[in-house]
């Protein structure tokens, strides 16, 4: 027994010097120091600072998910159109959280809840069936041709669609496209833009690439009134991306995209107060186009010095790549994954904004023109927000603001700004009573500031100051280090 037992010491007493060996040897170290720290919660968070030379100091952030998203059609997605006054706020966890739908989690990327999913889900579903349209409006109006855009464009929410991601092993992937196809005498074009309209300042961010001309993906059952039947009564044309129409799959091969469309990333107030990512597909696909509007002076017909950057980016966008706009300030910065492209300090937006995304062409100098039947898909995986809001949110403002967006409608030659969709100067003043931590008034002493301090523990700005000096965020979190920064995906 007392051998048994001495044994027993012999043999911990040899594992304790092994593993005090391990410990000690530089291979163990670097090992545990590499270890990358545990994710955090965002409910544990204050405000949301991003990487780069300006941390920002968010007050909100918010993820949407689109890569694993039941395809069934929703029962109550409430979707129904906000009436003004309703839209300068989101649903759900919206001050330091990520957008929980009842019907859909924010996990991990092949973190999958099977009870959302049924074994006889359709491959598509369109996306004003999903309680994500309650965030993000998927776009109706229309604009005629003009001699300096010569197709009319026809936005559809039926060109906004979830569908089964073929390129993944995981079943239940899924993604978002968004298609624009050209038609007899006009563009089917794609846009979602955000119902809350007074968002000041935020990091913007996009993971999406566009899909190749011969690459079929799964769509909707389509009305047999889409697409609305041709006034002149022409045959329709041979489709020539088999994505628009068909149900089936096909084999990925590198194909580029067609031709002749735009992509546009951006947040909108005016159209001088406003920051883009615009991706041609006439451009190589190493390329994009960033700026602060306007950028086009169309009087002296030139571009402003300045205002607008070509860039070459590190990664295609025909695979997959995070674009993100920061809009600070005094700079308004463009990176793609994790590089920083540009930064400008040229007309920065100083008012408050919707966010917006699309997929357009208008057969104008900006676009060109695409094929007769062609299509062009883009695809998103997700679309992650760090962001400070403004009191009010626009009220009363007419047609939507993207209706008024012009897109680079540049004139055929010498022309007026009248010239131009008849735009209006907008007043280039910044709002009042903005929920950002640089504008905060202090509270007075005692009881004369006691409402004054209650309001502001309601914002969560009660805390005593850091070194970063904003008063009211006593627990910044980098939004990479959340638990569902990147849509829950490193690298």
């Amino acid at each position: 027994m007392k051998r048994h037992v001495l044994s027993l010491g012999i043999l911990g007493l040899a594992a304790l010097g092994s593993s005090a060996a391990i410990a000690s040897s530089p291979g163990a170290q670097a090992e545990a120091t590499s270890k990358p720290p545990p994710k955090k919660d965002p409910e544990e968070c204050d405000c949301f600072t991003v990487s780069g030379p300006d941390p920002g100091y968010f007050q909100h952030y918010k993820l949407w998910d689109f890569r694993s998203v039941p395809l069934t059609k929703q029962a109550h997605p409430d979707t129904s159109e906000p009436t003004d006054g309703e839209s300068d706020m989101w649903t759900g966890r919206d001050s330091g959280g990520n957008e929980n739908h009842d019907w859909v989690e924010d996990k991990g990327y092949g973190d999958h809840d099977d009870d959302n999913h049924s074994d006889h889900e359709p491959d598509a579903l369109w996306f004003f069936e999903t309680a994500f349209n309650k965030d993000w409006a998927s776009q109706r109006w229309w604009r005629p041709s003009t001699p300096a855009t010569p197709v009319a464009m026809i936005n559809s929410k039926h060109n906004v669609f979830f569908t089964r991601n073929r390129q993944q092993l995981d079943k239940l992937a899924t993604y978002l496209v968004l298609r624009t196809t050209r038609h007899w005498n006009y563009t089917s074009t794609a846009e979602i833009e955000t119902r809350v309209r007074n968002i000041f300042h935020c990091s913007f961010r996009v993971k999406l690439r566009i899909l190749p001309s011969n690459m079929v993906v799964p769509q909707p059952a389509q009305s047999k009134k889409w697409p609305p039947p041709d006034p002149v009564q022409r045959p329709s044309p041979e489709l020539h991306n088999q994505s628009a129409m068909s149900n089936e799959t096909a084999g990925f091969a590198d194909a580029s995209p067609h031709t002749g469309a735009c992509v546009g990333i951006f947040t909108y107030h005016a159209h001088d107060c406003e920051s883009d990512i615009e991706i041609l597909t006439s451009d190589p696909p190493y390329r994009a186009r960033y700026a602060n509007q306007p950028d086009y002076d169309p009087v002296k017909d030139e571009m402003i010095p300045g205002a607008s950057t070509i860039a070459d980016l590190p990664v295609h966008w025909t695979t997959w790549s995070t674009h993100r706009l920061d809009w600070l300030s005094d700079t308004s910065r463009w990176w793609v994954d994790d590089k920083l492209l540009d930064s400008k300090t040229y007309r920065v937006p100083n008012l408050q904004s919707r966010l917006m995304i699309n997929l357009w062409s208008d057969g104008g100098a900006w676009t060109g023109d695409m094929q007769l039947g062609a299509s062009i898909l883009l695809a998103i995986e997700y679309i992650e927000l760090a962001y400070n809001r403004s009191s009010d949110g626009s009220k009363g403002n007419g047609a939507p603001p993207s209706q008024r967006h012009a897109g680079h409608q540049l004139p055929l030659g010498n022309g007026s700004q009248s010239d131009i969709e008849g735009w209006q100067d907008e007043p280039w003043k910044p709002g009042t009573e903005l929920v950002d931590g640089a504008m905060m008034k202090k509270c007075k002493k005692g009881r004369k500031g006691r409402k004054c301090r209650k309001k502001n523990r309601k914002h969560g700005k009660g805390r005593q100051g850091r070194k970063h000096g904003y008063s009211w965020c006593d627990r910044p979190c980098n939004i990479d280090d959340l638990h569902f920064a990147n849509g829950g995906l490193d690298g």
